[in-house]
């Protein structure tokens, strides 16, 4: 990759990037086995994958033997088709699943003037029904605001428990009112600043499948970037 198309991939958000059929056979990103996804933009994990995504497994914990209890994982990928975004946790014909009460949130990267990442919210949501607790968005929300993802770019994917919840600037919630089922709700791109909230202790496994998803590009945009420390393993 030259230098011209490393900026193209970083710094115009890869606005003219072709999107194919083959997101629905990407591979699977396993790196939160290897190496746990953390859960702040500083130090999400980058799935550093050349070509599409289809499916992201991983783990929530509620242990702190270790360190802090793990009841949130992050991560940095591209999107490369907001036409077809789904990101789903709420199995049968949506695809994934957890084996806990999961949230999925959505977050615009954006290159601060120090070099680093800031997250701002886009999308968000807890349960796809009453009867369905795994979580679903796609490129639109339906509270009423009739916004609809049509950039391509850098963002960021969260996966939660349940009682948690993404806290602005002001410390009140990116997006309230997530505990009402079916609810994808638009964040208005505010500036997130911390995770808050009461997390649950249901925690466990989880597959999220993605479509319109592929990795950031490596290792020449994430040194750009300023990333290689962060740079998750996928498995074959």
């Amino acid at each position: 990759m030259s230098r011209a198309q490393r900026s193209v991939a970083v710094h115009s958000f890869l606005a003219t990037l072709a999107f194919g059929s083959t997101a629905l056979a990407g591979p699977i990103w396993e790196g939160d086995a290897e190496s746990d996804a953390k859960q702040a933009p500083s130090d999400a994990q980058v799935i550093t994958t050349d070509g599409t995504v289809a499916l992201i497994k991983g783990q929530l914990t509620g242990s702190a033997l270790m360190g802090s209890a793990d009841y949130i994982d992050m991560y940095l990928v591209r999107i490369v088709g907001p036409s077809v975004l789904k990101l789903s946790t709420a199995g049968g014909e949506f695809g994934g699943g957890a084996n806990f009460d999961s949230q999925l949130f959505l977050f615009r990267a954006v290159q601060t003037t120090q070099g680093q990442f800031a997250a701002q919210g886009i999308f968000a949501n807890n349960d796809l029904s009453s009867s369905n607790k795994g979580a679903l968005l796609t490129n639109s929300a339906n509270d009423g605001s009739q916004f609809v993802l049509q950039q391509a770019g850098l963002y960021f994917i969260a996966i939660t428990n349940g009682g948690v919840d993404a806290r602005n600037a002001n410390g009140g919630p990116i997006w309230p009112g997530l505990d009402q089922p079916g609810l994808r709700s638009f964040g208005g791109f505010q500036d997130f600043q911390a995770w808050g909230g009461d997390p649950s202790a249901d925690v466990g496994d989880y597959e999220i499948r993605v479509e319109g998803i592929a990795g950031v590009p490596a290792p020449g945009a994430l040194g750009l970037l300023g990333l290689a420390g962060l740079v998750g393993r996928r498995r074959r």
